[in-house]
């Protein structure tokens, strides 16, 4: 009787959904993979629906403005959570960069150092969801102005606690890779 009210009857309560979606996940591992990835891309999606929503009343640089001030809301938060400022070694580009590798916790084959140079670090990073892009693409925005507004402005005002010269900005993307680069201006 049980084992029938896993398989036909929707389940309620949070130990029975999480034993759910575990048992579920164990049997049917890349479908679940699948589904969450599906789920993901339509909530960026939708975010990103709202943001051209805000766009249209507003004007898309105000809408991207709300955005970012978002996620550098939770990046910053992070960073008085989980960072000293006095234990960053290195110059101010080396600090940028270590505090991003830090933050997004890139896995060795998803990461790829492009040039190293007192000025700039460039980089290669996968995106293994792959959402933003996703959104992007069924919404015909620019992704690279797309995270340039959004998530490259969040990231520069983490970095303003290092040095508010220093700069994140996404360059190219190409089959779920991002370019970047971390970089001093004046």
């Amino acid at each position: 009787m049980n084992e029938q009210k896993w398989e036909n009857v929707k389940v309620s309560g949070r130990d029975e959904v999480l034993q759910s979606i575990e048992k579920r996940a164990n049997a049917y591992a890349e479908s679940v993979v699948h589904d969450v990835r599906s789920v993901m891309h339509d909530y960026e999606v939708d975010m990103y629906r709202l943001v051209i929503s805000i766009g249209r009343h507003f004007g898309m640089e105000k809408a991207y403005e709300i955005m970012s001030e978002t996620v550098a809301e939770k990046r910053l938060k992070w960073f008085e959570q989980n960072v000293r400022a006095s234990d960053l070694q290195g110059s101010d580009v080396e600090k940028g960069f270590v505090l991003y590798v830090q933050y997004f916790q890139p896995k060795d084959e998803d990461f790829l150092l492009v040039d190293r140079q007192p000025s700039q670090i460039k980089f290669r990073r996968k995106d293994y969801i792959n959402a933003i892009a996703y959104a992007c693409q069924v919404l015909g925005l620019d992704i690279i102005e797309v995270n340039n507004k959004v998530y490259a402005n969040a990231m520069n005002k983490l970095f303003a606690k290092i040095n508010p010269n220093l700069r994140h900005r996404f360059l190219a993307y190409s089959g779920n890779w991002y370019e970047e680069v971390i970089e001093l201006t004046y």
